[in-house]
This record gives C-alpha cells, structure tokens and sequence, in this order.
C-alpha cells in the first residue's frame, strides 16, 4: 500500500510544476509591462521601477521563476497590490468560506444524487427513472450563473424566504449558493449510480445472494451499493474539485466573500500576486484530493495495491 500512495505522490510532482510555470508565466503573457499593467498608464517610472524591482521583474526569467518557486514553496506569494498585505494571509481569510460552501454542495449532491441513482437503477425504464434521468441531464447541462439568478428572483425576491447574498453566519444564507454549486455534481453522481448500479446488479454473486433468501433491501444495500460506489467516489473526488474551482461563478453571483470571489476581484484589478496564489492554491488542492480519492479507492479495490507490487 506504500508502494501505491508513494507512486501516486510522486506522479503529481510534474503536475503540480507544470501548473506552477503556468502561474508564473500568466504575468509574462499579458501584453504589455507587467508592472504598468498592474499600477495604470499614468503611474510615475519612480514607482514602476520599485514594483519590478520588488517583484523580480528586472531579472532573467529562468531567475524569476526559481525565486518565484522557491518562494512558494515557503508559502510566500508576495503582496496583494491592492491591499498590501501578504497573499498567503488574504487567501486563508477567503479559504474557510470556499471549503464551506463546497462541502455543503457536496453533501446535497450526495444525499440526493445516491439514492435516486440507486431508486432509478432498481427501477431501470420507470416513470421515476426517466424522470430523474432526464433530471440529471438538465442538471448538467443548467448554467450555474442562470440557475443561480433564477433562484435569487424565486426564493429571494418573490418569496422572501433565503436571503440573496452575504455569509452572515446563519444556514439560510448558504442554501441557495450551495444548491447552485452542487446542481451539477448531484446530476454527475446520480448518473454514475444509476450506471454502475445496474452492472452491479448482473453479477453473478448478486444473484447467488439473492438465492440464498436474503431480502431485497439487503441485497441492494449491502451487497450492490457498497460494491457500485467504488466509481461514485472518484467521481466525488473529482467533483470536489471542480467545485472548488467552479465556486468562482457562484460566490460573485451571491456575494460569498470566498477565494473565487477574490480571484474575480483581482483580475479586475490587476492583481497578480492575488490571481497567482490562487491558482497554486487551487492547484495543490485539487491534487490532494486527487491523492485521497486514490488512496481510499486503493482500499476498498485490493486489486490496486496488488498491480504495484
């Protein structure tokens, strides 16, 4: 099992660098001076000269990329522009709510996407299967800015029920955003039940333990799910990180002050450093997920560990 998780580290090393030159290289691939860009047209030489200097800009690029990296390393990416303080502080002010508003998504996507994934493959061609089916099409495929709007003007501005913007610390405020963000993923993963459900279902010793008289819950529950969410927890995984990445839409829509917010943010304002923490903050967390849905993966399907040793 070492082996395996030892593997699967060492394969996101050249992931995480290549993602870490694409960072680094955004500031260089704008047009323009990087530093004029950043402080405006009519900004004085005198303080375009310290933002380059202060940010390496006046040294070869193979220079400022190691500096840069082995600054990152340490957790330092620099100053936000806007506010002057260190981007590692604004990015762990922003961070909390982001993971919050992604594990709630993620939690409506399972509490609903399973079991109408398991309904539906028990039930394959009913009217609830085709319903649900043709739900989880429509899931996937519903803009989140759209949907988001949508449930803004029902929820909000006709009915008055949830509030429409803002974290102010009470459930009501994190519904609307998390059923906006988690849309998506619950489609994905009633979908990728349903499917592996119903292969599940075929096998042979699904019909041995039905000869054997045990009672349909049982089977289905015990025998046909634990082995058919093997596939679903990826797609969680998977999922997770999309969502994390994917809240950039959903906290601008609702005001949720969280890292996509900042990120959007600091594109207006030509905040670099902002923009460049973010990215790699993003980046290592998603291949940590990566690694866990792996790893938990490789437990519950020995077959994986086996193929490495």
């Amino acid at each position: 099992m070492w082996r395996y998780i030892l593997r699967r580290v060492v394969m996101l090393i050249p992931v995480l660098i290549g993602i870490s030159i694409f960072a680094f290289l955004m500031i260089h691939l704008t047009p323009g001076d990087p530093a004029r860009l950043m402080l405006g047209e009519g900004a004085p030489t005198e303080q375009l000269e310290a933002l380059r200097t202060r940010m390496g800009l006046d040294q070869p690029l193979p220079v400022q990329y190691v500096t840069w990296l082995g600054s990152a390393l340490q957790l330092d990416f620099g100053r936000s522009l806007r506010s002057n303080k260190p981007v590692i502080l604004e990015l762990r002010e922003r961070l909390p709510a982001t993971i919050e508003l992604a594990l709630a998504a993620v939690a409506i996507a399972l509490a609903i996407g399973i079991p109408v994934g398991v309904i539906s493959a028990v039930k394959p061609n009913s009217i609830f299967d085709n319903v649900a089916m043709v739900g989880a099409l429509a899931g996937v495929g519903m803009p989140p800015f759209w949907q988001g709007i949508m449930l803004i003007l029902i929820f909000s501005v006709s009915l008055g029920w949830l509030p429409s913007s803002g974290r102010m610390g009470g459930v009501e405020y994190i519904i609307l955003p998390a059923i906006t963000l988690g849309t998506a993923a619950t489609a994905s993963v009633a979908r990728m039940t349903r499917s592996t459900m119903l292969e599940v279902l075929s096998q042979d010793y699904i019909r041995t333990a039905r000869s054997k008289g045990l009672s349909r819950g049982r089977v289905i529950i015990r025998h046909a799910l634990r082995n058919a969410l093997i596939p679903v927890i990826t797609i969680v995984g998977l999922q997770f990180g999309f969502l994390m990445a994917g809240a950039v839409l959903t906290e601008t829509i609702f005001a949720w002050p969280g890292i996509g917010r900042m990120m959007v943010e600091a594109i207006n304002a030509k905040d670099f450093p902002i923009v460049q923490g973010t990215i790699m903050m993003f980046a290592v967390m998603y291949a940590f997920i990566n690694l866990v849905v792996d790893i938990a993966y490789a437990f519950l399907d020995p077959r994986l560990r086996t193929q490495y040793n």
